[in-house]
């Protein structure tokens, strides 16, 4: 399984998964994706792609460094440090700061690289080219840029790539900055509770 808060949908090899011992209805294919795509542009075989849909049904407990992910029902202690989500189409928003600006970002655990406008990298240099894809575009290669970003008050190091001049402006046109993947869960211990918009950390 493939937890990705980036999707709003659940794809499943079926229309019915078991989780966590609840049955939930979700779909074989996606605007186009299914699961035999999905598992082609990872390089291994998944069967299930769990979306904002049914994670919003649990507080998720993201513990990279002990290589621990948990989901509760009924929800947990917060963590030491707590910012309000937002949403757009179903997918979570958090707020960070990068160069004294304060920004709006898409919270994708699919995410291998993070991503920002050139207007935000242009000025620093390369650290050199990666491979990375889209669902509706497959592989593309980007640039690489290592900035320095806020969640709160707490700095961590973020590898930001530039997206296809066409995914964008689609972030562009729904005003929203960036996209922050895995360095914000290989830095942090998230809590993450979508239903009631909050994220601890610490």
């Amino acid at each position: 399984m493939l937890i990705d808060t980036g999707a709003p949908s659940t794809i499943h090899i079926n229309n019915n998964l078991i989780f966590c011992g609840e049955s939930h209805s979700c779909s074989t294919n996606y605007l186009g994706l299914t699961i035999e795509g999905l598992s082609e542009l990872l390089g291994m075989e998944v069967t299930t792609l769990i979306g904002c849909d049914i994670l919003s049904a649990y507080g998720v407990l993201f513990d990279y460094r002990n290589k621990a992910v948990t989901f509760y029902k009924e929800g947990m202690d917060s963590l030491s440090n707590e910012i309000e989500l937002g949403s757009f189409m179903g997918v979570p928003t958090i707020g960070l700061g990068v160069e004294g600006q304060k920004l709006n970002f898409f919270l994708d655990t699919g995410a291998k690289l993070s991503y920002l406008d050139n207007k935000h990298t242009s000025q620093h240099p390369s650290i050199g080219r990666e491979e990375d894809f889209h669902p509706s575009l497959g592989k593309f290669e980007t640039e690489c840029y290592q900035l320095t970003t806020l969640i709160g008050d707490k700095e961590f190091s973020v590898k930001y790539g530039n997206l296809p001049s066409l995914l964008q402006m689609r972030l562009t046109l729904s005003s929203i900055d960036g996209i922050i993947g895995s360095d914000l869960f290989n830095s942090f211990k998230i809590y993450l509770d979508i239903k009631n918009r909050k994220l601890g950390y610490e």
